[in-house]
């Protein structure tokens, strides 16, 4: 040997001496895989690195927890295929108790539902097995640095999960951004409405009890029954606004068989105090139908005071089935609705008919909303023709019993 040089064994043995690692911030690794040559492997790798220990091995997930409570290592290099315990609940369980303690998944599946799997358990890597060993070494670093590492295996998987979980938030903001935007116009229209027949009430009590004795017995009548009218619309759009928020909840529909065209009939004597003396005409076959017959007779009603408050003509109600169909239709000789107008009306439950339109602004877009829902969850449709300058035609379509 010549004087001035060492054999290469010197200098491997001077890199991994406890002399030579005592000014490193050496890396606590913890090895659990249910393989022995696996682990002894991963053993052999790690120890020649400078600045990482070893400092323990466990085959199943009972062994890597009791691992981490007696070394209580910078990282684990964790399995999911184990016996006793799997690597994705020993994760798990580790990050609850430890959540300083790093994980690396070190797994021979490539599958996205294994990869969720770790990822959810809060795993902070997740690498293949067969990778190089430099990756390996690279990533334990760079996920005990507070950085994330995953095999370029799995990573479009991954980018593509995290596309598919964007999209899912953004349509997610953009409902709640709509709910938001509903909550508001239903607030800001309700109370105008609710303002409305309050204030219809409030002038007829307080002109009652002010000059009682004054007013003679016609008019005294007339303001009861106007006061009565506005009492009734107050708890019919207290009726449709439980009704819409039960269907929305996912309120089960009763699914009876009756006959539509006594629905009919009801619907009409039901409304008969609110026609002013307008003629209100019925021509019903004998009908048989499927569904809620109460939410059923709330929609008849619902259609029949919409046209008997957007037109002064007559109303008439006809019922027709064909072989799968149950018709109720409800046709009034007002002006019709705009297009546009007629869409939001029965898009969005709180939109109120603009006063530029023809027909006149009353009342919420609440009761077709309310009528369109019931019938699309009884299995049928509201369906519409109507234009301005011509009358309209409301009609609900439900399921015809044999």
């Amino acid at each position: 040997m010549r004087r001035g040089t060492a054999p290469s064994s010197c200098t491997s043995f001077l890199v991994n001496s406890p002399l030579a690692r005592a000014d490193v911030n050496l890396m606590r690794v913890l090895l659990v895989d249910d393989n022995d040559p696996v682990r002894s492997g991963l053993r052999q790798l790690l120890e020649i690195q400078r600045d990482i220990e070893v400092v323990g091995e466990g085959s199943n997930g009972v062994e890597a927890i009791s691992g981490v409570e007696r070394h209580r290592p910078d990282i684990v290099i964790m399995d999911m295929n184990m016996p006793v315990m799997n690597g994705v609940e020993a994760t798990q369980r580790i990050k609850e108790s430890h959540p300083d303690v790093r994980v690396l998944a070190l797994t021979a599946y490539a599958e996205m539902s294994h990869v969720s799997g770790m990822v959810k358990a809060g795993a902070d890597g997740y690498l293949l097995k067969g990778a190089p060993s430099k990756e390996l070494i690279e990533s334990l670093r760079s996920v005990v640095g507070g950085q994330g590492a995953i095999a370029n295996e799995v990573a479009h998987g991954v980018m593509e999960n995290m596309a598919e979980l964007y999209k899912k938030e953004k349509d997610h903001a953009a409902a709640l951004a709509e709910l938001d935007r509903m909550k508001s116009e239903f607030i800001s229209i309700v109370s105008h409405e609710i303002r409305t027949p309050l204030t219809t009430i409030s002038g007829g009590v307080e002109l009652m009890r002010d000059r009682w004795h004054d007013l003679d017995e016609d008019l005294k009548l007339r303001l009861l029954s106007s006061m009565a009218r506005q009492c009734n619309r107050l708890e019919r759009m207290a009726t449709q606004i439980v009704t819409v928020a039960g269907i929305r909840g996912g309120l089960a529909l009763d699914a009876s068989v009756f006959a539509l065209d006594d629905v009919a009939r009801e619907a009409l004597a039901g409304v008969s105090t609110r026609s002013e003396g307008r003629d209100m005409l019925l021509q019903a076959d004998e009908v048989r139908a499927r569904g809620d017959r109460h939410l059923i007779k709330q929609v008849a009603v619902a259609l029949i005071e919409n046209a008997l408050m957007f037109t002064s003509g007559s109303v008439a109600v006809t019922v027709t089935a064909t072989k799968a169909r149950a018709c109720l239709s409800v046709t009034d000789e007002g002006p019709g609705i705009d297009e546009a107008i007629l869409k939001r009306l029965l898009d969005e439950p709180f939109v109120q008919a603009d006063s530029s339109t023809t027909r006149r602004a009353e009342g919420l877009g609440l009761s077709l909303y309310m009528a369109r829902q019931v019938l699309e969850a009884s299995g049928g449709a509201l369906e519409v023709d109507t234009a301005p300058e011509r009358g309209s035609t409301f009609t609900m379509v439900i399921p015809a019993a044999s």
